[in-house]
């Protein structure tokens, strides 16, 4: 089954030591776990656990949910359905499911922004259609905490932030350009 998208997460594990983590989602409506420890080039990632996310809807992105006054370890899921879901990965259980931004199609990448004095309070994400655009976090369904904005004629193939979250660059498909955008994160603050 095709993958959607895979991401890291970092947790502490029993001796209370920093471990990683690696999570895929496919269009089978399934979040896999992988032990990046235990797997190696001739057997290939070694899964620790599996199960499913969707019913219906299908997952398009992920990203390990920025929590720092929190001892779960919470994964953010997207859908075709503009649906953005939290996850406990120790009890796999749903812990929020909100409506996301509903303009361009649906989310299809998710980064985190480290902007200084306001770390783990914001998302950046790319739509299947045009826009890139920003969320406050943390997440309560309220629209007035995300905004998008159309960044390129066409589809978004990527996007990267810089390590001070400051900038963001989108990569756009077939009108064969990078784009530098400026973040302000005040309209949504």
């Amino acid at each position: 089954m095709e993958v959607a998208d895979i991401c890291f997460g970092e947790s502490l594990d029993e001796n209370e030591d920093m471990k990683l983590r690696l999570f895929s989602i496919g269009k089978d409506r399934k979040l896999f776990e992988f032990d990046v420890y235990a797997s190696n080039d001739q057997d290939g990632l070694k899964e620790v656990n599996a199960f499913e996310i969707e019913q219906e809807a299908r997952p398009s992105a992920c990203i390990w949910y920025p929590k720092p006054d929190s001892k779960e370890d919470l994964l953010m899921t997207v859908n075709d359905d503009y649906k953005m879901k939290i996850w406990n990965i120790s009890t796999r259980g749903s812990r929020r499911t909100c409506l996301g931004p509903t303009y361009g199609g649906e989310m299809i990448k998710l980064k985190k922004l480290d902007i200084e004095g306001n770390a783990d309070k914001f998302l950046a994400y790319s739509t299947k259609e045009k826009v890139i655009g920003l969320i406050k976090l943390p997440l309560d369904g309220n629209p007035n905490k995300t905004m998008g904005l159309i960044a390129h004629p066409d589809r978004v193939v990527d996007l990267c932030v810089t390590l001070d979250g400051k900038y963001l660059f989108t990569c756009g498909g077939d009108d064969l350009s990078i784009n530098m955008w400026g973040i302000d994160i005040t309209p949504i603050e």
